[in-house]
């Protein structure tokens, strides 16, 4: 009888700790989350558009790509702006970082708080940058870890994603890809709208007159 006893309470309570974890892994993936959709879920003209290029090198196959997106969203009334981040000063995240919260984000002394603002204010962000060691470069990393001050209040934001890399596999893109929707995972409601991966691209300017150029201008044009 105590036997029976002791495996009911034991069962009951692995069974109790079992529907906790569930929850708690319900309410993880409803907080990491993102919404998928090849066209915009707001209607709207003239949306702002923020092109993010963390390229090191302008004219480069990924900053190429972020040019012919930026054609056709203008095209269609997008107000493009890009931002090539290795022309701005951004620090690496510190232990001050995490105090520079809401209001206070903008203490930091460097361009951050400026180019953080811009993508609070936009309706579309493009994240760009090419492969680099099975990773987005560092300068695009640097910055997205200094968003942490204000990254609750990009909400119900439509992202591209443009990456470019000489390996002809996909699935070497797909490493700039997921560490793109890393973040943006992490953001309020955000839309994945869609995305383009420039494969095999070697070469410096190797993206003119490709496939991959075609594809980023229609992807803009599809805001």
């Amino acid at each position: 009888m105590k036997r029976t006893v002791i495996y009911m309470v034991v069962s009951l309570f692995m069974g109790a700790s079992t529907a906790c974890s569930n929850k708690q892994a319900d309410k993880s993936a409803e907080r990491y989350h993102i919404n998928f959709s090849e066209t915009s879920p707001v209607q709207k003209e003239n949306k702002s558009v923020l092109i993010i290029s963390g390229s090191p090198r302008k004219g480069g196959n990924t900053d190429l790509l972020c040019d012919a997106f930026a054609r056709g969203a203008e095209e269609v009334g997008g107000q493009v702006e890009k931002i090539f981040l290795a022309d701005y000063r951004i620090d690496y995240f510190s232990e001050a970082d995490e105090q520079r919260v809401g209001d206070r984000a903008d203490e930091a002394e460097d361009d951050v708080p400026m180019l953080v603002d811009k993508m609070v204010r936009a309706d579309v962000i493009v994240l760009a940058s090419p492969v680099y060691y099975m990773n987005i470069t560092g300068q695009l990393k640097t910055f997205i870890d200094r968003t942490f001050g204000r990254y609750r209040e990009m909400k119900d934001k439509e992202f591209f994603y443009l990456t470019a890399c000489a390996d002809p596999e996909d699935s070497t893109a797909d490493w700039a890809i997921n560490a793109f929707r890393g973040f943006v995972m992490c953001l309020p409601n955000p839309t994945e709208r869609g995305m383009v991966k420039a494969v095999g691209m070697g070469r410096k300017g190797a993206v003119k007159g490709s496939q991959f150029e075609e594809e980023a201008y229609q992807l803009g044009k599809g805001i």
